[in-house]
């Protein structure tokens, strides 16, 4: 899910875009937007999205869970060296705004389903790539990549777990089951 290369540098500051996987271990976004020698500095963020933190989407419990959460990942960060800030906004306007500003030129989060969220990822895609920044997705959040198995079904998807279980043989192992992603 990475597009290609938009510009080709020497060296890549990158923002790792966290939303669901609020963790610093086995996070395949943080490791796409770390690994490599070109990597030359990294920060990772969460954006506050309005349309998320409307009252209507979201309760006082469920708030001050992402909060907590939040704050446990800034700390898990903190502990090895980064922190995590957080940005208010529109994703697709925040995050170019940000890369512009640091001079960012990769951008990494993780694949997310939700109708929503491939709406907001491709409008984020679009601004970015416009801006000239790569961007990469990556799938984490569940043991397969859900748009990998929908192309491997010959046929409707499974709708019961024991349809599931049939096509798991054909999906191979899942992921982290040999040790890693």
């Amino acid at each position: 899910m990475s597009s290609p290369a938009v510009a080709a540098s020497s060296t890549t500051r990158s923002i790792v875009w966290f939303r669901k996987a609020l963790r610093v271990h086995d996070n395949p976004a943080l490791l796409a937007g770390i690994k490599g020698n070109a990597v030359s500095a990294s920060q990772p963020v969460f954006v506050l999205d309005p349309w998320f933190c409307k009252p209507s989407r979201v309760g006082s419990n469920r708030m001050r869970f992402l909060l907590e959460s939040l704050r446990d990942l800034d700390a898990s960060l903190r502990s090895v060296g980064s922190s995590l800030l957080v940005l208010h906004g529109e994703p697709r306007v925040v995050l170019p705004r940000a890369c512009k500003s640091w001079d960012v030129n990769l951008v990494t989060w993780e694949h997310d389903i939700e109708p929503y969220a491939k709406v907001r990822d491709l409008a984020v895609r679009g601004a970015l790539e416009r801006a000239g920044v790569e961007c990469t997705s990556v799938s984490g959040h569940t043991l397969y990549d859900v748009d990998e198995v929908l192309k491997k079904c010959k046929g409707p998807p499974p709708t019961t777990y024991q349809g599931f279980f049939e096509n798991c043989r054909v999906y191979g192992r899942a992921r982290g089951g040999d040790g890693g992603a």
